[in-house]
């Protein structure tokens, strides 16, 4: 089949696969950011971090993507990706511009190679940052290592929920001392927070697959963090992982972690335990979805919240399946808790290992983070995140996995990507998402050039999407598709996959090419819905694959 990627491999010189980068280190030139997201015309400045004395000489990969001045500001010109280098004697450093990314889940385009999971959501001084695991492709590090998790830690952030912003990397394992490092060779979830006493001190908690807790510092959420060290219990270091950590409203500094506790930190320098006020926590989790990692703190409302995963049964007899967030609610940080439920949960999803998150407010409302698999990439997860609404009592309503994310739904004009679908007719057997990338020198890295994509290979398969503002003025549906056959159809069905029809898309032959396809569509009323994407008829021969797709609305 001929391939058709959405952006020229020229583009990208650099290897996504292995993570992007932030610039040289060692009197070369560091980025105050990575990658970052702007629309056309918009500006956004790169700073320099570090860079050797005299004039530093700024390019575009792109200028019809976007263009850079001499002082580094970049300007947004048309959709697309470009690369923007930083050059000055000798040494260069690279950030990625995504100019015109439609927000929808996952937040990041893949395109940056930057899967962050088990994402830890704060506002600072107005400012949503996601502290989280680095995943890379399929789990396999440069030296053919497998696993999830890599070396270091990336930290994104937004000011609006859609656009994002990679600072690069905030702390990587050679940072840990080798006295203390012990086994640690992946860096496990971490969590951050800001020194209730000092100004512009943050924190940073996090571990290896060694277990230990460290605890880091530095003077800003982005990092660099440093002056690493253990977290200690009696003196001893903690064998635990996935630290979680609240800054109560008097200052107090509470930590909690599996298998499953929750205790203060002493304020000297938060890096010790204090004994007297550990308090075991499991024997307020219910039974029979076994409590397994993952714990988070909030509070809200005068409420704490106790968050952790959950496995999808038991774990002797159902095996490891990770896939469920819960919570408890308390009146005092130490408990007694009550469990109230689940928040969220991607068990369904295809090839679906796990779920890691929490909950944070930002203007107003309140969000839950979490990660999907890549389900074709096995060990790589993807940040998304999703509105969460509360009871008067303070019940989190169980939320659902979107596809349109912190907006709510899609409107006409917008283009929905088919990779965002969030549920399948095969379940989590489903294998039907497929990634754009190439090969690279290392057999272990890869490159990515474009969103996945999806395809329909048997009669009565399905992706369902939500959401989607459907109105009666919706008349058209457009679809990037590719065939080598013809006589194939889809169907789009709202509300369930056997729900009323709204379009029916007749596929030509497209001889292995994407092409755009357009056919009526009809809405008979107002309102957020999902919709679902069905083969009604198979081509000829071969498969139908799904690029995209948009509803249109009369002129």
């Amino acid at each position: 089949m001929k391939r058709f990627f959405l952006w020229s491999l020229t583009l990208f010189s650099f290897v996504f696969g292995a993570g992007v980068c932030s610039g040289a280190a060692g009197g070369g030139i560091r980025l105050d950011k990575a990658a970052f997201m702007i629309d056309s015309g918009d500006k956004m400045k790169i700073r320099l971090a570090e860079a050797p004395a005299g004039g530093v000489q700024w390019t575009s990969s792109d200028e019809k993507v976007a263009t850079v001045s001499r002082s580094g500001v970049v300007t947004g010109v048309s959709k697309g990706d470009a690369v923007i280098t930083a050059s000055a004697a000798g040494s260069k450093a690279e950030c990625i511009v995504s100019v015109g990314y439609e927000g929808q889940n996952p937040i990041l385009p893949p395109t940056w190679g930057l899967f962050i999971a088990d994402g830890e959501p704060h506002v600072f001084d107005g400012r949503m940052y996601i502290f989280g695991s680095r995943d890379v492709t399929n789990g396999f590090l440069p030296n053919g290592e497998r696993d999830f998790c890599s070396t270091d830690y990336h930290v994104i952030y937004s000011d609006d929920l859609i656009h994002w912003t990679d600072a690069g990397v905030s702390i990587s394992i050679d940072s840990i001392p080798a006295e203390i490092r012990g086994n640690t060779r992946r860096l496990w979830a971490p969590d951050v927070f800001k020194s209730p006493t000092e100004k512009d001190k943050y924190y940073l908690l996090f571990c290896g697959n060694g277990q230990p807790v460290y605890i880091a510092e530095g003077t800003s959420p982005t990092g660099p963090f440093g002056n690493v060290r253990l977290v200690t219990l009696n003196g001893e270091p903690i064998p635990q992982i996935d630290p979680g950590v609240l800054v109560d409203d008097d200052g107090k500094v509470y930590l909690a972690s599996p298998k499953f506790f929750i205790c203060r930190l002493d304020p000297s320098d938060y890096s010790r335990v204090m004994p007297e006020t550990c308090r075991d926590v499991t024997q307020y989790m219910p039974v029979g979805d076994e409590p397994f990692e993952g714990p988070s703190l909030r509070k809200r409302n005068g409420i704490y919240y106790y968050i952790y995963i959950q496995n999808k049964g038991n774990i002797e007899r159902d095996g490891a399946v990770p896939t469920l967030m819960g919570y408890m609610t308390a009146e005092n940080p130490l408990g007694p808790y009550t469990y109230r439920g689940v928040i969220v949960t991607n068990y369904d999803y295809p090839a679906s290992g796990n779920i890691h998150g929490s909950i944070e407010p930002f203007d107003g409302q309140w969000y839950v983070s979490y990660h999907m698999p890549v389900s074709e990439l096995g060990l790589t997860r993807a940040a998304c995140l999703d509105r969460i609404e509360f009871d008067d009592d303070g019940t989190i309503r169980r939320a659902e996995p979107t596809s349109s994310g912190v907006k709510g739904c899609f409107v006409p004009g917008e283009r929905i990507r088919s990779s965002s679908g969030v549920v399948y007719s095969g379940g989590r057997n489903d294998r039907r998402l497929v990634t754009r990338r190439e090969p690279t020198a290392n057999p272990y890295v890869f490159r990515y050039v474009g969103y996945p994509y999806t395809f329909y290979n048997e009669l009565g398969q399905w992706i369902g999407y939500r959401f989607m503002d459907f109105s009666p003025e919706i008349s058209t549906v457009g679809m990037s598709v590719c065939t080598e056959a013809s006589g194939g159809s889809l169907e789009i069905r709202r509300g369930s996959a056997d729900g009323e029809l709204i379009a029916a898309v007749d596929l030509p032959n497209t001889d292995g090419e994407w092409k755009k396809v357009e056919a009526p569509a009809s809405v008979t009323r107002d309102g957020k819905d999902a919709f679902y994407i069905f083969l009604k008829t198979k081509p000829g021969s071969g498969d139908v694959r799904v690029d995209w797709l948009e509803f249109g609305a009369r002129r």
